[in-house]
C-alpha cells in the first residue's frame, strides 16, 4: 500500500521539489492566489515534461480541458487582466490535480500526512504572528477583527485538523509525543476558529462527518453506526445551540443560506450585507438576457457582468465584475450551459473510478473518504468561494489528485497481481 523507497538522486531531486511546493502552497497565505497559480504550473508542467508517457493517465481531466479550451477562445473587447486571469483559475485545478497525482509517486502516504499537519501548524503559527502584530497581543475576543483585518487563510489547517484526530492510525510511526499531538489539535483549532469562515467549519464538518462514520463502522461494526447517529445528533444539537448565539460569527452562519441564492434586493445597504446573493443576481441577469449561442458556450474569459449597484468602498470602486464567489455563476458566464455539464461530468466520473478502484481493494477505505470528502468540499465551496477555481483551495485539489491516484494505482496492482 506504501511506495517505494527513493532510489535515485533524480528522485530524491523529485521529492523534495514536492514537498517545498506542498509547503509553499500551505504558507502562501490569504491575498497570494497568483503565486499558487505560478507554482502550480511550473510544478506541474515540470512532472508532465518529466513523464510525457504519463500523459495518457490523465484522461479523467478531459472535461476540465475542455473547459478551459471553451473559455479560451479567440474573444474583443475583453481586458487582457481579466482573461489572464480567467486563463489561472482555470488552469488551477488541473495543475493542482496533476501535482496531487505525481505526489503519490514519491510521497507515501504517512509521510503526505504528516507533512500536511506539519506545515498546517506552521501556518497557523505564521497566522498567529501576523494577529499579534495587528493587535499586540494573541487573544482576540472578536473574530470579526481577525477575518476581516488578516484574513481567512487557506484550508491546511482544517486538514491538519482532520489528520491528526481521525488519521492518527497512519501517523504511529513517527516519534512524537502525545503532548504535542495535542498541541497541532489546539494551534489549528484556534486558527480555524480566528479564520471565522463558514467556509472552512462546513469543510472541517465535510471531512468530519464521512471519516467519523468509516472510523465508527471499522472500530465497532454494527454497533459503530449506532454510536455514529449518536454523535451525529450530538453534533447538531451542538451547531444550532452556537447558531442562535449573538456574536458575529452566529450571524455570518444564519445569514449563509440567503447570500448563496438568489433573492430580491431593495437599497445599497441590502446588496452589501448580501453580496454574494447580489452577483448571482447579477450573473443571472446576465446570462438570462444572452442570445442562444452565449447560453451554450458562454462569453468566453474576460467577460464583466455589469453592477447595478456598484460596490463603492474607500480602497477600490467597481461597477462590474469579471470573477464571483458562486463558482457555478462564474462557470455559466465564461462557459454556458455547456461548462455546468463538464463540471459535473467530471465530479461523476472521478467519484465513479474513485468507488470502483475501492472495490478492489477495501484496504483503501480510509483513502477513499479521504478522497470523497475532498471532492464534496470543493463542490460545496463552489457556492460561495469558487471551488475548484479558487487559489485558496488548490490544497484541498491537491489531496484529492493524490488519493485518486493512489486509488487508482492500488487497484492496477491489484488487477496485475490476479491476471
Amino acid at each position: 500500500m506504501e511506495n517505494s523507497k527513493i532510489q535515485t538522486k533524480g528522485d530524491r531531486i523529485d521529492y523534495w521539489v514536492l514537498i517545498i511546493s506542498l509547503f509553499l502552497l500551505t504558507a502562501v497565505g490569504y491575498g497570494f492566489q497568483i503565486a499558487r497559480f505560478v507554482l502550480l504550473i511550473l510544478v506541474a508542467g515540470y512532472f508532465i515534461f518529466k513523464n510525457l508517457r504519463e500523459i495518457t493517465k490523465f484522461k479523467i481531466l478531459i472535461p476540465l480541458i475542455l473547459l478551459l479550451v471553451l473559455g479560451a477562445r479567440i474573444s474583443t473587447g475583453y481586458h487582457m487582466n481579466y482573461i489572464i486571469r480567467d486563463y489561472a483559475y482555470f488552469l488551477c485545478p488541473i495543475t493542482a490535480f496533476i501535482v496531487g497525482y505525481f505526489a503519490y509517486k514519491y510521497i507515501s502516504l504517512r509521510k503526505f500526512l504528516l507533512v500536511t499537519v506539519l506545515f498546517g501548524t506552521i501556518y497557523s503559527l505564521i497566522y498567529f504572528f501576523q494577529v499579534t502584530l495587528e493587535f499586540n497581543t494573541l487573544f482576540v475576543a472578536d473574530t470579526e477583527d481577525t477575518r476581516y483585518t488578516i484574513g481567512t487563510g487557506t484550508p491546511s489547517p482544517v486538514l491538519a485538523l482532520v489528520f491528526v484526530i481521525l488519521g492518527r492510525q497512519y501517523l504511529t510511526d513517527f516519534k512524537i509525543s502525545n503532548f504535542y499531538w495535542f498541541l497541532f489539535i489546539v494551534i489549528n483549532s484556534v486558527t480555524i476558529y480566528f479564520f471565522a469562515s463558514r467556509v472552512y467549519y462546513f469543510t472541517l464538518l465535510l471531512f468530519l462527518v464521512p471519516l467519523l462514520y468509516y472510523n465508527f463502522i471499522k472500530k465497532y461494526k454494527r454497533l459503530g453506526k449506532y454510536l455514529f447517529v449518536v454523535i451525529l445528533v450530538g453534533l447538531i444539537s451542538v451547531i444550532i445551540v452556537l447558531l442562535n448565539g449573538n456574536n458575529f460569527l452566529a450571524e455570518k452562519m444564519r445569514n449563509s443560506i440567503s447570500e448563496m441564492f438568489v433573492q430580491s434586493f431593495d437599497d445599497y445597504d441590502s446588496v452589501l450585507y448580501n453580496w454574494r446573493a447580489y452577483e448571482l443576481v447579477e450573473a443571472i441577469k446576465a446570462f438570462t438576457s444572452a442570445d442562444l449561442f452565449h447560453k451554450i458556450v458562454g462569453f468566453g474569459f474576460g467577460k464583466t457582468v455589469y453592477l447595478e449597484y456598484g460596490l463603492i468602498m474607500p480602497s477600490i470602486t467597481l461597477y462590474d465584475i469579471p470573477i464571483f464567489h458562486n463558482g457555478f455563476a462564474y462557470l455559466l458566464i465564461k462557459t454556458g450551459v455547456i461548462g455546468l455539464f463538464l463540471i459535473l461530468l467530471f465530479n461523476c466520473i472521478i467519484l465513479y473510478n474513485g468507488y470502483i478502484y475501492l472495490k478492489a481493494n477495501k484496504e483503501l477505505k480510509f483513502v477513499f473518504f479521504l478522497f470523497f470528502s475532498s471532492l464534496l468540499s470543493l463542490n460545496f465551496s463552489m457556492l460561495v468561494v469558487n471551488g475548484f477555481f479558487s487559489g485558496e483551495s488548490c490544497y484541498l485539489i491537491v489531496l484529492t489528485g493524490y488519493t485518486y491516484s493512489m486509488l487508482r494505482n492500488e487497484y492496477k496492482k491489484v488487477n496485475n497481481e490476479n491476471i
